[in-house]
């Protein structure tokens, strides 16, 4: 009986004392941090907030990045410029809310 109690005591601090996960980002924090705080309808953002909104940033630009290449590739070109994002943007429903915002 008491080992079972103690079992389940440790069960129970392993649940409650998970990890946390760690996240590698490459934007800088503190500018993502700023940024945030510059929106006056924001009054605080927590670190894990920000890390969020950083990674979440960063993968929107990694996916922005993806369909600006493929179409670059479709032009026979090597080099990603302006005008091939601009031309995917409408392509992809999930970019049409950048359309105003490029110009």
């Amino acid at each position: 009986m008491i080992t079972c109690n103690m079992e389940q005591t440790a069960v129970e601090q392993s649940e409650t004392q998970r990890p946390r996960a760690h996240y590698t980002v490459q934007l800088p924090l503190t500018r993502v941090r700023n940024i945030i705080k510059s929106d006056p309808d924001t009054t605080l953002a927590g670190q894990e907030a920000v890390l969020l909104i950083a990674k979440a940033t960063e993968l929107f630009i990694a996916h922005l990045a993806q369909k600006a290449h493929a179409h670059t590739l479709q032009g026979k070109r090597k080099t990603v410029q302006r005008r091939d994002i601009d031309a995917c943007v409408p392509l992809h429903d999930e970019l049409v809310f950048l359309e105003r915002a490029l110009d």
